[in-house]
């Protein structure tokens, strides 16, 4: 069961990386470029977050606070670089979308366990 959420999120990573992929492979503007690093920084928290719930799951454990941390920190590092290169679309929306992540993966999680 532990493995299910990680491959859910492989399937829509992958999806997510073909899509940015080939309009990057072209020539991509740099609000393109802008909004294909945050789905990065959003498909790597979600993979992190994902990766320390099925270490716990298979441990018999709680999931540690240090490891959803460290989720949390890189994704927070990785859309400011995004951001400071500049060109983006949209600016200051690390909140909404670190938000977002966090109810896809609960969403997953309650969905996988009937919601304990």
């Amino acid at each position: 069961m532990g493995r299910i959420p990680v491959v859910v999120v492989v399937v829509v990573s992958v999806a997510l990386s073909v899509l940015a992929g080939v309009r990057a492979a072209d020539g991509a503007t740099r609000a393109e470029k802008c909004a294909v690093a945050k789905l990065k920084a959003a498909n790597r928290k979600a993979f992190a977050k994902l990766r320390c719930q099925e270490k716990a799951i298979l441990e018999g454990k709680r999931v540690g606070s240090a490891c959803l941390l460290a989720a949390d920190d890189h994704f927070l590092v990785a859309f400011a670089k995004a951001e400071l290169k500049g060109g983006c679309a949209t600016t200051g929306d690390q909140a909404e979308l670190k938000d977002r992540v966090d109810m896809f993966v609960t969403g997953l999680l309650d969905t996988l366990t009937g919601g304990h």
